[in-house]
């Protein structure tokens, strides 16, 4: 019901409602949500991928994936379909489909559809090229070391 008449915390229309019927669906206790964030949290260890809380998401937001080396992931964390403008005012981490991270993917792992972009985890190379080019944020990072600073080039002068 709520799917069907309320927005959420926000006015995106495609975002979690936040009352954890992802989280009562699991039988294995893998999966809580957060009190700030409203969210639901997956515990790795305990999750059997049995796929109860995708089944039972009425926004179809959860999405079973295999683990990948050292447990690390990339993904988009935006599901608004809607058009940059108004996914932005939505919500100041939306996907704004401005294609940055489909043009630097070397590896054709990323697509864009229906104003969002999606990563397709069996060509993802995790260089994560998508991740810094992103200019909203909504493309995030998981278990991967800290990037190295980078050391930008002093270029000398000479005065005359």
């Amino acid at each position: 019901m709520a799917h069907n008449l309320y927005l959420g915390e926000t006015d995106c229309s495609f975002g979690c409602l936040g009352y954890g019927d992802c989280e009562r669906a699991c039988a294995f206790d893998a999966m809580h949500m957060d009190p700030v964030t409203g969210l639901p949290i997956i515990q790795d260890e305990k999750c059997v991928s049995c796929g109860a809380c995708v089944k039972a998401c009425p926004r179809h937001l959860i999405e079973l994936r295999k683990k990948a080396k050292k447990d690390r992931k990339i993904y988009v964390a935006c599901s608004n379909c809607d058009k940059g403008g108004p996914a932005k005012r939505a919500c100041k981490v939306a996907c704004i489909a401005c294609n940055k991270c489909f043009n630097v993917c070397e590896f054709g792992a990323i697509t864009i559809e229906n104003n969002l972009a999606y990563i397709d985890a069996s060509k993802c190379t995790f260089c994560r090229k998508c991740v810094t080019e992103c200019p909203t944020g909504s493309i995030l990072e998981f278990n991967f070391p800290p990037r190295k600073p980078k050391v930008e080039e002093q270029v000398e002068t000479k005065t005359v």
